[in-house]
């Protein structure tokens, strides 16, 4: 196996922002998270510096830098950089919404608009997801890997909402690989190969298997939490899966409405169309079936009623965007209205802050997750996080790990 490249020379940002203070400071926080960084102070700093340094993210205040946007914006485009963009501005909501669509029309990699002042955690969560790695893992390191029990499952707990508040009903199963020289592997790192070489079965069954149990220990206990895991859009044609996971499920006396499957939107619906069978057996066995990342695929209404989903879960891009952009919860708030329209419970992902949650309650929003609430963490110190929670108790501790 090669060797991971460094992480600071694979991972450059660019910070630009006329004022000085808030430059820096964002640029301290990228380097903590292991950034090359460069700082511009202006618009033709930030030229210069985009050709010479080729950022992999730049984060920009573009009212910040004294130019004209439109110009500012269409030299980014000529420069032809795949640097992805977090636009930062202290201006209002529709100046916000209107630099991000701008930014959007000549073609730039918008990953995010955030308003100032910022803050750490919205900060962190929109660099982390686009921290790149340099493994380069074959079919022999990942079918060593299971042999060897090298990977685990993290958990994230999610909240409903109550007419009292939120409450911890449930668990996203999060798969990770402990790796011996490189430690804990997010999963976009190897899933790819996982499904290239039909190892996502595997997979798959070990976070079922892993996080059912979890599941059933908790029942046990007197906690019942749903779990949530992924279902890659490669085994949706194999037929016996839901009998498969069904008879798991009862095995292990955990009720199938306590599972919930999400399927990445990005599969596209068009394309899953014509497994519109397996999903409608899992439906019938009460298993949960979610439309995962809604709102940056590929999704039509049209398809979207046609299959028997239960739940919209919508892109934590989004998410991460509701306290900023008034674009963004107006958008939220339709997608709220058009899902329950349609008989589906509705999740927001990337709730970074409480005024999101607040905004998704008063929105009528069913479900939420994020920073906010909990960071994904392994069983045991989920375990303590639930006694704190109140929902186990010390003495439940060594079950539920």
């Amino acid at each position: 196996m090669n060797p991971q490249l460094p992480p600071s020379k694979l991972n450059r940002l660019l910070v630009a922002d006329g004022n000085a203070a808030a430059r820096r400071w964002v640029a301290d926080v990228g380097r903590e998270l292991g950034f090359t960084v460069i700082e511009a102070a202006t618009a033709a700093q930030l030229h210069d510096e985009f050709d010479r340094f080729s950022p992999t993210v730049l984060v920009l205040d573009p009212h910040g830098l004294a130019t004209n946007e439109i110009d500012f914006l269409s030299g980014l485009e000529r420069r032809r950089g795949k640097a992805t963009i977090i636009i930062t501005s202290q201006a209002q909501d529709k100046l916000l919404a209107s630099a991000e669509e701008l930014a959007l029309s000549f073609g730039l990699p918008i990953s995010v608009a955030l308003r100032k002042p910022l803050t750490r955690e919205s900060l962190e969560a929109a660099l982390t997801p686009q921290i790149l790695f340099a493994y380069r893992f074959s079919e022999q390191d990942l079918r060593r890997a299971i042999d060897r029990a090298q990977l685990v499952t993290h958990y994230q707990p999610r909240v409903s909402a109550t007419p009292t508040g939120w409450k911890v009903t449930g668990v996203e199963a999060l798969l990770r690989w402990d790796h011996p020289d490189y430690g804990l592997v997010a999963p976009q790192e190897f899933i790819g190969l996982a499904e290239q070489t039909n190892l996502i079965g595997a997979l798959t069954d070990y976070v079922l298997q892993s996080g059912i149990d979890l599941i059933a220990d908790w029942n046990k206990l007197g906690c019942r939490l749903g779990l949530a895991v992924n279902l890659s859009a490669k085994l949706l044609t194999d037929l016996d899966i839901p009998d498969r996971i069904a008879d798991c499920l009862a095995a292990r006396g955990v009720a199938p409405e306590q599972l919930t499957l999400e399927i990445m939107e990005t599969a596209g619906l068009d394309k899953l169309d014509h497994m519109a069978e397996l999903l409608s057996r899992l439906r019938q066995k009460q298993i949960g079936l979610a439309l995962d990342d809604f709102g940056v695929g590929y999704s039509s209404l049209t398809e979207l009623y046609k299959l028997p989903f239960s739940e919209i879960k919508i892109d934590r891009s989004i998410g991460m965007e509701l306290p900023h952009t008034g674009a963004i919860r107006t958008i939220v708030h339709a997608m709220i209205e058009l899902a329950h329209n349609l008989g589906l419970k509705v999740s927001c992902e990337g709730v970074e802050n409480a005024a999101a949650l607040e905004f998704l309650q008063q929105s009528g929003c069913d479900h939420a997750q994020g920073y906010q609430i909990a960071r994904p963490m392994p069983a045991e110190q989920l375990a303590r996080w639930l006694r704190d929670a109140g929902l186990i108790s010390e003495g439940a501790l060594p079950l539920a790990s």
